[in-house]
């Protein structure tokens, strides 16, 4: 079994300070290195749901895992997964359930559906159960205090496709449940398929399934150096990657949708070239 130890900047609240994509990167890097080897490019079901215990910013939670039964939504809807947190049940553990292999879930998205819920129970559990350790306040009555439950939902697999908060109006709690939904979304991605595991499996796949790698500049001021972009050498273009998606979902255990979006999210994609 397996326990996680994590540290970010946050809040007094014990929420997260604002994180961009490259810190959660990192947060998602340092937890494959507590599950596997830096050679492992695979992230399997079986070692995430080994994960018991965490430790994220000094909060101390267990964590309680399923896998093999259907889950639903508060009004009784088939989904993916949640995470939540109940002090009724437990004042120390965040709950992680992810619906079972069936018709609506492969077992490539159970598998990403289980990531992105993780990222929920690094990024929002710990506030959760700071708030509820804190108790009735001074003046209040403790048999009148409503103590909170807490959940986050995987309705379907679109909702793990979106790799970037979409720029429209909201209140602050829209605002704030949207960025935490792409914050568990980056997470799952730099978690399953991280940029340098994806680059090194795409350098020793590309020429053997007809893609050309073209090398120059980086324009990415958080990686400088050379990068990297992919043209296929057939005349489809795009669709000419299909066979090294494929090879590449295979060696991650993900699906080939899945690698095209970590491709974009990693700017290995020239310019114009569509992600879906």
């Amino acid at each position: 079994m397996s326990a996680i130890t994590l540290n970010y900047r946050h809040c007094s609240r014990f929420s997260p300070h604002y994180i961009n994509h490259t810190k959660v990167a990192d947060l998602a890097s340092e937890t494959r290195q507590q599950l596997v080897d830096l050679s492992t490019d695979a992230l399997t079901l079986g070692v995430l749901r080994s994960i018991e215990r965490m430790n994220v910013n000094g909060i101390a939670f267990d964590l309680w895992v399923g896998v093999d039964q259907p889950v639903t939504d508060e009004d009784g809807n088939a989904v993916l997964g949640v995470c939540e947190f109940d002090p009724d049940a437990s004042m120390d553990a965040a709950v992680l359930s992810v619906t079972h292999v069936c018709e609506i879930a492969s077992p490539e998205l159970v598998l990403s559906t289980f990531a992105h819920e993780l990222g929920h129970a690094v990024f929002d559990a710990p506030a959760w159960i700071h708030e509820a350790a804190q108790g009735a306040g001074l003046f209040d009555d403790p048999a009148l205090t409503v103590r909170k439950a807490y959940r986050t939902t995987t309705p379907d697999a679109e909702h793990l496709s979106k790799s970037r908060p979409t720029p429209v109006h909201n209140t602050e709690l829209e605002s704030s449940i949207r960025f935490a939904e792409f914050r568990a979304n980056e997470f799952m991605g730099s978690l399953l398929v991280p940029r340098q595991h994806l680059i090194r499996a795409v350098e020793a796949l590309a020429e053997q399934h007809s893609v050309t790698i073209v090398r120059s500049p980086s324009i990415d001021p958080d990686f400088p150096g050379m990068g990297m972009t992919l043209t296929a050498k057939s005349s489809f273009g795009f669709d000419g990657m299909e066979p090294l998606l494929k090879a590449l979902a295979m060696r991650f255990g993900v699906t080939p949708k899945f690698i095209r979006v970590r491709m974009d999210r990693y700017g290995l994609l020239q310019p114009g070239v569509k992600n879906h």
